[in-house]
């Protein structure tokens, strides 16, 4: 009994060092985001303003945290999902924009795409948000909002997609695949992409129609060219290039 005790003793677990603390609990991005704000706008009264804008932030949060609850609850290619991004719409329209106007504006929903896109590739990420995000002060409507859902949800399930497929062109299980093959599956997704609606659900529906025969043949000739090019491709570069068959067909929101 002495023993274990002293086994799971508090002074034998590793010390939590101070940034280890910062980057768990986010206080210092959060703060990094408040004092931003504040050299950008300047404000008569930075107390004030700080004081506002991290009651602000408790606001949002919690709004952001039940409207991305809502979404979880179900695939967004089951029919309930878009009761459920109404429903998380609705949430959002509670934010508060000032004393006197609630609704959904630009900042809470990026908020929320980002909650919806934290594990997406960053470079990925950039490049979604870039076309669906909205100025932080535009009213953002419901039609805008849905799209911009959706787009999120789709490229999360088509990320893994992409994923699934490295692991199959990797076939040493070192963690890269040669490159040839991988420009080849790529050239196959453009195509297959080429004459698709901009409906993020059709884009990952063409995904998954790719032909068979024509992909095996295509990779096939790319195995004998691959003799002479021996350059290897990470999972991460294969992602990144997938998904911009992917980008280019998502709507610029204007």
């Amino acid at each position: 009994m002495t023993e274990r005790k002293k086994i799971n003793s508090s002074d034998d677990l590793p010390k939590e060092s101070d940034r280890q603390f910062l980057e768990r609990t986010s206080v210092g991005m959060l703060m990094r985001d408040a004092l931003g704000k504040m050299i950008a706008n300047r404000p008569d009264d930075p107390i004030s303003f700080l004081a506002d804008y991290f009651e602000s932030i408790e606001d949002n949060t919690s709004l952001v945290q039940r409207a991305d609850q809502v979404l979880k609850m179900t695939h967004y290619s089951r029919p309930l999902f878009e009761t459920n991004v109404r429903s998380a719409y609705d949430i959002l329209s509670n934010h508060k924009v000032n004393k006197k106007v609630h609704g959904v504006n630009g900042a809470v929903y990026s908020d929320l795409l980002q909650v919806l896109c934290k594990n997406l590739p960053d470079c990925v990420t950039s490049k979604l948000l870039q076309k669906i995000e909205c100025s932080p002060n535009e009213a953002v409507h419901y039609d805008v909002f849905k799209s911009g859902v959706f787009a999120c949800c789709v490229l999360q399930d088509y990320v893994l997609l992409a994923e699934q497929l490295f692991q199959s062109l990797d076939i040493q299980k070192t963690g890269k695949a040669n490159k040839s093959l991988c420009d080849v599956v790529v050239e196959q997704l453009n195509t297959a992409l080429g004459s698709s609606r901009t409906d993020a659900r059709r884009i990952l529906e063409s995904g998954y129609n790719l032909g068979v025969d024509g992909l095996y043949l295509a990779l096939e000739r790319a195995l004998s060219r691959s003799q002479r090019n021996a350059s290897l491709q990470t999972c991460d570069q294969f992602v990144a290039e997938i998904c911009e068959a992917f980008l280019c067909k998502v709507k610029k929101f204007s």
